[in-house]
């Protein structure tokens, strides 16, 4: 599995550019002084997003594409993946098995992928053995598959583990504070910590009291990993909350190049840093 702190390369769609341009150029110009990360925008996409459809690199020159079919947005609403991969010269191998999955519902580190139960009622002929659609989507991306808990429809939409947890490395986990989580999420991620001896670092979150059922904001852990520079969300209020995350991060990452950057218009859409980039090692 390549990790995106192996990554050189950064997608974003071109709707983002178009849709949003003043939180385009903000990530365009924190990235800039980096000339080793390359950026590039993303052709025949419907819109600001890019992670969901993108294919999953497992080697190098190795991409799997899984199918694309969210149940929480309407058919003329998604994006064709085969159209992007042709429109912008990229080839994939895809999911052998036929699975669909999200790329945020895919958290990855190089032997390992937390995935949420979710993709179980993505994938309706597996609900009766929902291990086997776990095997399969193992033997795809050639990992372990570690499944967590995934929350409600009414209180997440999309329910993908990468408004949930990252890797920090193999043995350690950064994720929204236990403490302050459901119990039934609580209880399944704790059991997964336990099972597989992982670390755990608590990052504060809270529910953007918007009243949007859209809303990421308040989602730290959405973060943009490439190569040794994390770009990290941060909002317009609670500010305190900003300070207390940024620290954290410092602490957890203190290799990496860490940049906050606010993109409260395109959170209120539903999404932030790691929805709206792709990255791939080329």
């Amino acid at each position: 599995m390549i990790i995106d702190s192996e990554c050189n390369t950064v997608y974003f769609s071109e709707k983002l550019k178009e849709n949003f341009p003043e939180e385009f150029n903000k990530i365009s110009e924190v990235l800039s002084p980096f000339d080793y990360i390359k950026i590039k925008l993303l052709k025949g996409t419907k819109d600001e997003w890019a992670r969901d459809y993108m294919p999953i690199q497992t080697a190098d020159r190795r991409l799997v594409k899984f199918r694309y079919q969210p149940s929480y947005e309407v058919r003329a609403k998604w994006t064709e993946p085969t159209k992007v991969l042709r429109t912008n010269r990229l080839l994939a191998d895809f999911s052998k098995h036929n699975i669909n999955l999200d790329g945020g519902n895919v958290v990855k580190w190089k032997d390992k992928v937390i995935i949420t139960d979710r993709v179980v009622s993505e994938n309706h002929t597996y609900e009766k053995n929902p291990n086997s659609l776990f095997e399969r989507i193992a033997e795809d991306l050639q990992s372990e598959v570690i499944v967590i808990k995934a929350h409600k429809e009414k209180d997440d939409m999309i329910g993908h583990a990468d408004g949930m947890l990252r890797f920090v490395n193999g043995n350690t986990l950064i994720g929204n504070r236990l403490s302050e989580e459901y119990k039934s999420i609580r209880e399944s991620i704790e059991g997964m910590l336990k099972k597989h001896q992982f670390n755990y670092i608590d990052m504060p979150f809270f529910i953007d009291d918007s009243e949007n059922h859209y809303s990421a904001i308040g989602t730290y852990v959405n973060f943009l990993e490439i190569a040794d520079v994390i770009v990290f969300p941060i909002f317009n209020h609670p500010k305190e909350k900003n300070e207390e995350a940024l620290e954290i991060m410092y602490t957890s990452f203190p290799d990496r190049k860490i940049i906050p950057i606010n993109i409260d218009a395109v959170g209120k859409d539903g999404g932030l840093m790691n929805c709206i980039s792709w990255c791939v090692k080329m």
